[in-house]
């Protein structure tokens, strides 16, 4: 008995690490943005992200799901926040970052020729960044 005890304490032990992790952080998007091949409308925003996931959700009015890079836990930053890539009036999500981890996000075949079109005019893309609570 003493040993199915034992056994079990330690299947449970050992699973523990298995079991992932979330990272959630609040941030307000004031203007609209593509994200991955998707576009979402401003608003706050919850933005989740599971270790070893490439999904990352954004829950708002409507919820979204991306794919992202996966997470570089070299890469954290001091205070969480996106990262947009802005051509004229137009956003595309480009990284999140938390103070634990950063995800690039593939740039789009919209965002890419995009690039093409303002490097052709000798300008390059804005980098505009939100901070995230």
């Amino acid at each position: 008995m003493k040993r199915l005890g034992f056994a079990v304490f330690a299947i449970a032990v050992l699973a523990l690490p298995l079991c992932a992790q979330v990272t959630t952080v609040r941030a307000d998007i004031p203007f609209e943005f593509v994200a991955g091949s998707t576009t979402v409308e401003p608003g706050q925003y919850v933005i989740k992200a599971r270790t070893g996931s490439p999904e990352v959700r954004l829950e708002g009015n409507k919820c979204y799901s991306v794919l992202s890079n996966p997470a570089d836990t070299n890469a954290s930053s001091e205070e969480a926040k996106l990262v947009f890539h802005r051509y004229g009036d137009q956003y595309f999500l480009a990284r999140i970052s938390t103070t634990s981890a950063a995800r690039d996000l593939p740039i789009s075949r919209v965002e890419r020729e995009l690039k093409k079109t303002v490097a052709a005019a000798g300008q390059h893309p804005t980098e505009v960044l939100v901070a995230m609570r």
